[in-house]
């Protein structure tokens, strides 16, 4: 595969920043902050929003859920009943998108028919030492929460994990003091 000029290859995803227009005949929005979503609200096919506690007062169907686990459940049903035309809109962190991108995809949704919008500066970094999965802010350094290694935040995102990778930052170094104690 050769890269074009109209369209640079980037290993950091890109969000969508307005909903597209391609035909639905179900939507299912899924957000962190029911408010967060109400841009996504305002469309001709049925549209059933899923979010975390709270929900608004408007004509769409919306369920508010008591725990991140209670919505990532109800979805999945939701997903494994899904006819053909069903999209998938979510708004969130990103520890919060990947997470639902990947129950989706699992469940059958094409990429092409999930559009994530970025919201909040969490994210997923997994250590490339260990495995370890941790969610961490905008900062470019953290140590890893299982192994102690210090650790640099790449700028390369795996779709797969659905996280940054985490490297060692001093090769000569690699453990933490008390590691080695």
């Amino acid at each position: 595969m050769t890269a074009s000029s109209a369209e640079p290859l980037f290993s950091t995803p890109r969000y969508a920043t307005e909903a597209s227009g391609h035909a639905a005949s179900r939507r299912i929005v899924v957000t962190q902050q029911a408010r967060a979503a109400v841009a996504l609200l305002d469309a001709p096919a049925p549209t059933l929003m899923l979010c975390l506690g709270e929900t608004l007062t408007t004509s769409v169907d919306q369920e508010g859920l008591p725990s991140i686990e209670a919505l990532y459940l109800r979805l999945q049903m939701l997903l494994e009943q899904a006819q053909a035309g069903t999209r998938l809109y979510v708004c969130g962190d990103e520890s919060f998108l990947w997470h639902v991108y990947r129950l989706a995809r699992h469940a059958g949704l094409l990429a092409d028919e999930i559009e994530l919008f970025r919201q909040g500066e969490r994210r997923r970094l997994y250590c490339v030492h260990c495995g370890h999965f941790q969610d961490i802010g905008s900062e470019g350094e953290s140590s890893c929460g299982q192994c102690r290694v210090k650790l640099l935040v790449r700028e390369h995102f795996s779709r797969r994990l659905g996280a940054y990778m985490g490297v060692c930052i001093d090769p000569d170094s690699p453990y933490a003091p008390e590691v080695l104690a």
